[in-house]
């Protein structure tokens, strides 16, 4: 299934649950344009009949009567709500079932800031539209309602008996689903990815609130969509949960529901597609195999082309994990010991160790490698039951979909901690540290490693790379919520001055003559990202941070010190930028010590930069000296760009790498070229390379193509932190990515921001990749090591 396909199918989610009757007649509904997707599925369900709401009824005979009326956002685009559902409801059997996916215009991604999608303005919906005049109207297609007006609407047209199930986080795009009465039981910070219609817009994290919402019974009056199912003879569809995970493509693409029949519940999954069958026998045999070397997992049995087991009413073991921690230090590190140790005991043990995780590990021991990883034994896939005497026992374990070949116990174990800790409170960092949890079970040291192996899983089970693209047009980034929050907390022109002009008055002399000293605060990922892109702009005079350990270490070759050197600089003399993002503390700190003057470092905002200055000025004095010179490679002729970049390893500078520099120089005046350094070959292509990265970076400084040749920070390297620190005109790179998705998304960023990027073919006959080959072939054939 190719990645279009995927994506265009989202929209069925909030169907393909449901279950229908065989060979039912169903009525489509549709207004503007109708969803090809939800039709084919439809059909597959029974014999269609499509009615546009906006053309009339004319083709629907005054007597006929369907087993099912259907139809999305059709409410918020009629004219006649109740009309429509009139009509619904005198061409419905008495056995029949309406069926309406509807937008709700209080729910709570509105108030998070996302725009309404009708009038593209944040809070219309809200304020119930009271803002948008009669001239406005005849310009937008609909409007959205609140629970409580689809309730009246619904019951003026006599369907008195419903069901509302809350959908998120949309309608098109679903991916949990919730019958009224049914909240969550597990953490949706965790397994919970909301998309918005204009994700820029949003400032808070809907994640986060959801736990609140259902304790104060608000979690259903506030969803972002209803699924509602109308019934005239008041009997429902069983089922009272659903995740849906279409996002994976067809063959794994599940269902998993949660039903109730006379009172007792149950759990189901099924597959999306029929090529996804294979997936739940692969589950099943996972389960067995683990309950075969005496580990705890949920009873289950394929049934009906249906995967099922009992509804168990324990707490899932990241909630019971978080508790128990609140409660005893040591008991949540014995309940973690008992999760490692049955981690250990879930497959053999072998010595055979993928080659690019050895590569990435550097010859550091990455402990027990398990023959078969089962990636998903973490704490979000097992219930924790405290009333089993054995302690080992009372992890329960459920959906263990996937294994790892060959996967490192440790790399599992860590993703179990990750999944406990984020979206973890302040306070339970507090009580127990992350990096204390690391350094206890020797996690720390190759943490790097164990997040490269299960992103590897997570990508590749999620399609991240290919639906990139998609993402980042409807997915809010984080760096986002944060600026967009502080906006709000302050004046527009006290912002300006402390969020967007923090290098104003750096570079001027104090009152006597002295130059400045820039002081950071903080010692963390901000103060690392602050570094990459400003490195070589200001001399850094001290980094500062209230972490006793960090006194008197280095980062960067500058110095870490107290908060107290700040008494030892004259207010004329300091420039302070705070780069940490939960401020609030530091900044009444800094007060207390009779400080009022700082700047707060926003990654997300765009900053001057003097090495894009430079390259500027490099580059405009370049085009002058060669407008009158007849040069080569055409050098004297208007190039389309003016700033190119290219990044790569260089290993092994070949004719490849040449014929690119030439190419690229040829369209720009000015070529920067980003090396990769020894760190990043290891941790990003998981090799070794052939040529230590001080060489590989001179032999590219010394090509007569390349104007400037720049480290790539490890962290910080990929397309778009290179385009905030240079904003060149145009990126280079090799056309074997040139419909890779994460290429093609990296392309749409710079497109956005005026710039672009160019695809070169490689030249054929010569690449590191052969050349790495055949000099290990030499090496083999001359006998210089052994394999």
């Amino acid at each position: 299934m190719q990645i279009e396909d995927i994506v265009a199918k989202f929209s069925t989610g909030i169907f393909v649950w449901y279950n229908f009757k065989e060979n039912a007649t169903i009525l489509y509904l549709y207004s503007i344009n109708k969803d090809k997707e939800i039709e084919s599925f439809l059909k597959n369900k029974g014999n269609v009949t499509l009615c546009n709401i906006k053309k009339g009824n004319e083709n629907i005979d005054d007597v006929k009567k369907f087993d099912y009326i259907i139809g999305v956002d059709v409410l918020e685009e009629s004219e006649s709500p109740v009309e429509l559902l009139t009509f619904c409801r005198n061409h419905l059997k008495d056995d029949g079932r309406l069926l309406l996916g509807t937008e709700n215009r209080l729910g709570i991604k509105y108030f998070c800031g996302d725009r309404d999608p009708y009038t593209n303005h944040s809070f219309d919906g809200i304020e119930d539209y009271r803002r948008i005049t009669a001239a406005d109207k005849k310009d937008i297609d609909g409007r959205c309602y609140s629970r409580a007006e689809l309730n009246d609407m619904l019951c003026m047209a006599g369907f008195c008996n419903d069901k509302f199930y809350s959908v998120m986080p949309n309608l098109k795009e679903a991916q949990l689903i919730y019958a009224d009465g049914y909240t969550p039981v597990e953490d949706l910070a965790i397994r919970y990815f909301p998309f918005y219609n204009y994700p820029d817009s949003v400032f808070l994290d809907e994640r986060f609130m959801y736990k609140d919402l259902a304790d104060n019974d608000l979690f259903h009056i506030m969803a972002n969509s209803y699924f509602i199912e109308c019934s005239p003879d008041g009997k429902f569809d069983e089922t009272m949960h659903v995740t849906l995970s279409l996002d994976r493509g067809e063959e794994n693409a599940l269902v998993t529901g949660i039903y109730e029949h006379d009172g007792i519940r149950g759990v189901y999954k099924k597959a999306v597609y029929s090529e996804g069958m294979k997936k739940l026998y692969e589950m099943q045999d996972n389960l067995d195999e683990l309950r075969r070397r005496g580990i705890s997992v949920v009873q289950s049995k394929i049934e009906n082309d249906k995967f099922v087991m009992p509804y168990v009413d324990k707490p899932v073991a990241l909630v019971a994990l978080r508790e128990i921690a609140k409660k005893d230090k040591e008991a949540f590190f014995d309940a973690l010991n008992d999760l490692y140790e049955l981690i250990l005991a879930s497959s053999e043990h072998t010595d055979i160790v993928n080659e690019k995780d050895r590569n990435s590990a550097n010859g550091k021991d990455m402990g027990v490698i398990l023959s078969k990883g089962y990636i998903d034994m973490v704490a979000l896939n097992c219930f924790y039951d405290e009333t089993i005497e054995e302690p080992k026992k009372r992890f329960i374990f459920y959906d263990q979909e996937f294994y790892f070949e060959n996967c490192p116990a440790k790399a599992i174990f860590y993703r179990s901690v990750s999944v406990i800790y984020d979206g973890a409170d302040m306070e339970f960092e507090r009580l127990i540290p992350r990096k204390e949890v690391l350094e206890r079970f020797d996690l720390a040291e190759l943490e790097e490693l164990w997040q490269r192996i299960s992103y590897r899983f997570t990508s590749e089970l999620r399609n991240e790379k290919e639906l990139q693209l998609y993402k980042q047009e409807r997915t809010c980034d984080a760096r986002v919520i944060y600026s967009n929050r502080e906006k709000i907390n302050y004046s527009a022109s006290d912002y300006q001055e402390i969020f967007v002009d923090i290098f104003k008055g750096l570079d001027d002399k104090t009152k006597v003559g002295n130059n400045k000293k820039l002081v950071l605060f903080g010692s963390g990922n901000f103060t690392k990202r602050f570094l990459n892109e400003f490195a070589g702009c200001y001399d850094i005079f001290s980094i500062i941070d209230n972490n006793r350990s960090k006194w008197g270490t280095m980062m960067d070759n500058v110095p870490v010190n107290s908060p107290d050197v700040l008494r030892d600089i004259d207010s004329d003399e300091l420039h302070l930028i705070i780069c940490i993002k939960k401020y609030y503390g530091v900044v009444k700190q800094l007060k207390e010590m009779g400080i009022s003057k700082y700047h707060i470092y926003d990654p997300s905002n765009e900053y001057p930069n003097k090495r894009r200055e430079i390259a500027q000025k490099r580059a405009a004095g370049m085009i002058a000296e060669n407008s009158g010179n007849t040069g080569t490679d055409g050098e004297n002729e208007k190039k389309p760009y003016n700033i190119g970049y290219i990044a790569g390893v260089f290993d092994l500078f070949h004719i490849g790498h040449l014929n690119m520099f030439k190419r690229a120089k040829q369209q720009c005046n000015y070529l920067i070229a980003g090396v990769v350094s020894d760190e990043g070959v290891r941790l990003n292509k998981q090799a070794e390379p052939f040529v230590p990265f001080e060489e590989r970076i001179e032999m590219v400084r010394s090509c007569r193509y390349v104007d400037e040749a720049v480290k790539l920070p490890l962290n910080f390297c990929g397309t778009q932190d290179m385009y905030k620190v240079y904003h060149f005109d145009v990126q280079f790179s090799g056309s074997d990515y040139e419909h890779d998705a994460y290429w093609l998304a990296q392309k749409e960023f710079l497109e956005e921001h005026g710039s672009t990027m160019v695809f070169f073919p490689y030249t054929q006959s010569t690449s590191s990749t052969k050349l790495k080959k055949a000099i290990n072939a030499k090496i083999k054939e001359y006998g210089l090591y052994e394999e």
